[in-house]
């Protein structure tokens, strides 16, 4: 089979590689003040070459855009000027035949005049939000698609930052500093979103598939800790998403097939509306349901993913009216798990029958506009609609081809969002923002289960609205030019019970020269609770009773902060942070001693305690390193660690292991580039992972025997750990420019040495023995993608 492949690979180096006429294209893109973000006219690009080629460059219109022309192919330099503002680089950036180049730079602009050390205003991995003082990353798309093991998943790039873990096969959940995937925020378009995966469960914030499509992405955000203060009902971290604008001056289309599916894109300008509108849409259909579909089955029996998304943007600049964009995300799944397929699934036992489905649209509209330079409002409105359905289905053990449902749970969230935000450029050391968010949400929940094979039981059974209220403001004051202030204050209010937070936030960065950077960040953040937590029903209490939860305070976090990065070159950057995270007034349960909220949130269910009270208490703390090379000569690395404690106390005041408390992870991401001509690129990207073992509670053997269903053993409360989790993975890739397109070929070998992490540990009724489930091992994702 190796054979086999590296022959089909030097087949297609050899008939790609032919000698081609070295040709151009065309670079666009637009320059702003990275603080207000109000567009710099005037401003130049120039591509670096070397003395003995004509300079080719630039400068920027009325609204700060520029086209730059006949740029050749292949890795090129930029570098960008304007009176007033700190130069840019811009490194490596591929110029390729299919597609046009877009470049958007955000220039910082010189505060004090005796700043005449001429740096980078921003280096590749630098975040975008300028108020941001530490625990930040940038999602850089094109690393997403390069890096070995994402999937073309954010979520699963984001696990290779520090403090970040994952160590999963088959989920995406973003678990960061031992804190639940639940108290993640989701944020697109400055606007909060529900979780933007398949088969999503209200209140959860992962799934097995990612519903965003990252030829419609940009560079975005990652925040672990210690957040501005627009950031608000959120404890853990926040996924801050931007959509790139389509082309506006031709159409550009892109086709794509692989394990995740079959992908069509299309960028296209819209003169109609206006010189500079366009959109961009891109829409994917699941590879193994088309195959199903067609009468085509790969080994997957009736387990068959099922789905379908879409990403769209709409932008249309005008003259004097600010910007006006509309865009939108939505997908639907379905899946089933049927009991006489006769294999392991990581979902249902073998004796049941399994159905999930999920629905989710997003539809949002903004509009910018610039009183002046210096200062700017955004409007924004938001609707979403998410909707899941599970049904489960047990064998009669009397008569085993007959099927009875006990449980069927639906659950429907219905948002509106208005968003409004000024920010305004007060002068060159002061930045000031402000803003209002109001979420007014129409909520249904019906959970029935079959208990005693007898009757019905609600335990979840609501059907009403709520609202959530938040207002922020942040000043940054720079000190002068080595030391920079950001600070804030956020307050939140829940209609359902009229709770109230406010929330103070601090940050200090000093420059101590061009090599180092020191910074300190404080922030106190509050979460509401998942939504079904607040509607469970107990079958032995009154209505009064089962009222308790809904009077549920927010889950409160007090994050500390320091970090230090050092500079060995403009490409190769040491970062390191200690934190500590102190969690309270969390929900607990006061009949049982050991629960706590902070151990929910990476299933596809809640558990339906009831009388729960914010009187649990956590913390996690840890340190982080990161050692980064950008890409330079077509060679890059990542290299990342995380050690860290995360604890918790329930009701009974015990302290104990949190569910996510693995104590380490540690990632190494390596890969080199090829240039075989101008035309003609081999990759190679690798990754390891090696991570601590989920902890978890043991299964009580002989009292699961005598109650004939499984059992834990609740004094030994997440003491387990299962081993440690390895994978590594291997990334072969080619990308071509044939004609006028661009192809590109790739096979990730994920878990090539096929190691048997486990997943989890089950109690067999059949056979009185607990049964080890392990992850999906070894898995090869195939890709072709053509843009023209």
């Amino acid at each position: 089979m190796k054979r086999k492949l590296i022959l089909c690979l030097f087949l297609i180096i050899s008939n790609l590689s032919f000698s081609q006429t070295i040709k151009t294209q065309t670079i666009r893109g637009t320059i702003v003040d990275s603080e207000s973000d109000y567009p710099l006219p005037g401003a130049a690009i120039l591509l670096l070459t070397d003395s003995s080629t004509t300079p080719i460059g630039t400068v920027t219109d009325i609204d700060g855009r520029f086209t730059l022309k006949d740029i050749p192919l292949g890795r090129q330099n930029f570098v960008c000027k304007y009176i007033g503002y700190k130069d840019q680089m811009i490194n490596n950036f591929l110029v390729i035949k299919g597609k046009e180049g877009v470049i958007n730079i955000r220039l910082e602009e010189r505060a004090f005049s005796l700043d005449e050390v001429v740096i980078a205003s921003r280096q590749k991995g630098e975040i975008i939000n300028d108020m941001v003082t530490a625990s930040a990353s940038a999602l850089e798309i094109d690393e997403i698609v390069r890096f070995s093991g994402t999937l073309g998943d954010v979520s699963r790039m984001a696990q290779n930052f520090a403090g970040v873990s994952g160590a999963s096969d088959d989920r995406n959940d973003i678990i960061v500093r031992g804190n639940s995937p639940s108290s993640v925020l989701w944020r697109m378009e400055g606007i909060d979103i529900p979780s933007p995966n398949h088969w999503a469960t209200l209140g959860t914030t992962g799934g097995p598939v990612s519903m965003l499509n990252t030829n419609s992405l940009k560079t975005s955000d990652f925040l672990s800790g210690a957040f501005p203060a627009e950031y608000g009902n959120v404890t853990g971290a926040v996924m801050d998403l931007r959509l790139k604008n389509g082309n506006s001056e031709k159409f550009e289309f892109l086709g794509q097939v692989g394990f995740n599916g079959f992908e069509l894109g299309v960028e296209a300008p819209i003169k109609f509306i206006g010189n500079n509108a366009s959109v961009i849409v891109n829409y994917r259909y699941s590879t193994l349901g088309l195959l199903n579909d067609l009468g085509l089955n790969l080994g997957t029996g009736s387990a068959v993913p099922k789905y379908q998304d879409i990403n769209f943007k709409l932008n249309i600049p005008t003259e004097k009216l600010g910007i006006f964009s509309i865009w939108g995300l939505g997908g639907i799944s379905d899946i089933s798990f049927l009991a006489d397929d006769k294999s392991d699934n990581l979902y249902s036992a073998n004796s049941e029958n399994l159905n999930s489905g999920s629905t989710t649209g997003i539809l949002g509209a903004n509009h910018k506009y610039f009183f002046n330079d210096k200062t700017s409002s955004t409007i924004s409105i938001a609707l979403s609609k998410s909707k899941n359905r599970n049904t489960r289905e047990k064998t009669n053990p009397s008569n085993p081809s007959q099927f009875q449902r006990i449980f069927d749970g639906n659950s429907e969230q219905q948002k509106t969002t208005v968003n409004w935000t000024i920010k305004s450029k007060i002068n060159k050391k002061n930045l000031v923002k402000v803003g209002a968010n109001l979420e007014l949400f129409n909520i249904k929940i019906l959970d029935s289960v079959l208990v005693n094979n007898n009757f019905w039981f609600k335990e979840s059974d609501f059907k009403g609205k709520t609202s959530l209220f938040r207002v922020f403001g942040q000043w940054q004051y720079k000190l002068n030019k080595n030391l920079k202030l950001n600070s804030g204050i956020s307050g939140l209010y829940l209609g359902l019970n009229k709770s109230l937070s406010i929330e103070p936030r601090l940050g200090l960065s000093y420059r101590i020269n061009d090599k180092n950077n020191i910074a300190i960040a404080y922030g106190r953040h509050s979460q509401m609770q998942p939504l079904p937590i607040y509607f469970s029903i107990d079958r032995n209490a009154t209505t009064e009773q089962n009222a308790l939860n809904k009077e549920l305070d927010f889950s409160k976090s007090d994050h500390y902060v320091f970090s230090y990065t050092h500079h060995f070159t403009n490409k190769l950057k040491l970062k390191s942070e200690l934190y500590y995270q102190n969690l309270s007034s969390i929900a607990v349960d006061p009949n049982e001693g050991h629960f706590s909220a902070l151990n929910i949130g990476a299933d596809f269910s809640f558990p339906k305690n009831t009388g729960l009270l914010n009187n649990g208490t956590g913390k996690n703390y840890g340190m982080e390193f990161t050692l980064q090379k950008n890409l330079h000569k077509g060679f890059y690395f990542l290299l990342t660690s995380s050690i860290f404690q995360s604890k918790y106390k329930g009701s009974d005041k015990i302290e104990r292991n949190t569910y996510y408390d693995s104590n380490y992870v540690v990632n190494g991401l390596v890969g080199k580039e090829f240039e075989i001509n101008k035309n003609l690129y081999l990759t190679i990207d690798s990754k390891f992972t090696y991570a601590g073992g989920k902890k978890y509670t043991p299964i009580d053997l002989e009292v699961s025997i005598n109650n004939n269903e499984e059992t834990l053993n609740n004094s030994r409360i997440f003491e387990s750990q299962y081993a440690p989790y390895i994978r590594p993975d291997l990334k072969i890739g080619i990308k071509a420019n044939i004609k006028k397109t661009t192809h590109a070929w790739s096979i990730d070998l994920q878990n090539f040495i096929g190691r048997k992490n486990v997943f989890t540990q089950i109690y067999i009724q059949e056979t009185a023995s607990v049964k080890t489930l392990y992850q999906r091992g070894f898995f090869a994702d195939v890709r072709y993608q053509i843009v023209f």
